[in-house]
């Protein structure tokens, strides 16, 4: 599984394909860090929402390299469609990694913001970068063309799905308090931003760590479902 997880990102650099997502993402960071100085909880939570629909694109593009033919044969070879898969979503994770430490570090290298970054601060905001990702991947990789054929449909229920991710609190405020439990199944991507625009950067112990838990678990329910239906698929 190391060898295709290699092999993808190889193939990934190879085709350009992460052109259009990495320079779109660095390009928002840059006119975002326009100004200074800014506040540093508000704006590692803003970089962190770019970069969790950043990884949804990343992952759209990194799932359709592979044709059809050349998916079943590498599966046959590694005699895994869970490993195949694995592999792919790892590589695409390393990935938005990487551009997490850039949303990350960027600011603290050209000295954005008024005040210096806590080790407390800086491990919460690097944290939810991550987390934001991982959230972004697991959603998408339902939305590739190996679980859809049409590409319109692929890509418009993707935009949907994150829309609705970013509307989900306003979601919550306005259903019928019977129903209000349906807003818990669409993606918790905001739900760090008020926990984290509230505190104060002092104490973890202070900061709601609910939200946070939530988004991983939901990255791995999403996983595993992922994972079982791509199987079934095979």
């Amino acid at each position: 599984m190391k060898d295709l997880i290699k092999y993808t990102l190889h193939d990934y650099l190879r085709s350009q394909k992460y052109f259009p997502p990495t320079s779109t993402y660095f390009i928002l960071i840059l006119i975002f860090y326009t100004y200074k100085p800014n506040p540093i909880i508000d704006s590692y939570a803003v970089t962190a929402l770019i970069l969790f629909v950043t990884s949804a694109w990343l992952c759209m593009s990194v799932l359709s390299l592979d044709a059809p033919v050349q998916r079943q044969i590498m599966i046959l070879h590694i005699k895994s469609s869970h490993k195949y898969y694995i592999a792919k979503l790892i590589a695409i994770w390393l990935i938005a990694v990487g551009l997490a430490v850039f949303a990350f570090v960027y600011p603290l290298v050209f000295g954005m913001f008024a005040e210096p970054v806590s080790l407390k601060v800086g491990f919460v905001s690097l944290a939810n970068h991550i987390l934001l990702a991982t959230l972004g991947i697991s959603i998408a990789s339902f939305f590739n063309k190996s679980m859809m054929e049409s590409t319109v449909n692929a890509y418009g229920g993707l935009v949907l799905t994150l829309i609705l991710s970013f509307a989900s609190l306003g979601i919550y405020k306005v259903l019928p308090s019977f129903i209000k439990y349906v807003a818990w199944l669409l993606p918790p991507a905001v739900s760090t931003q008020i926990p984290l625009i509230q505190w104060d950067g002092e104490m973890i112990g202070e900061l709601s760590l609910i939200p946070f838990i939530w988004i991983f678990i939901y990255s791995v329910v999403l996983f595993i479902l992922f994972l079982q239906v791509a199987r079934l698929k095979k």
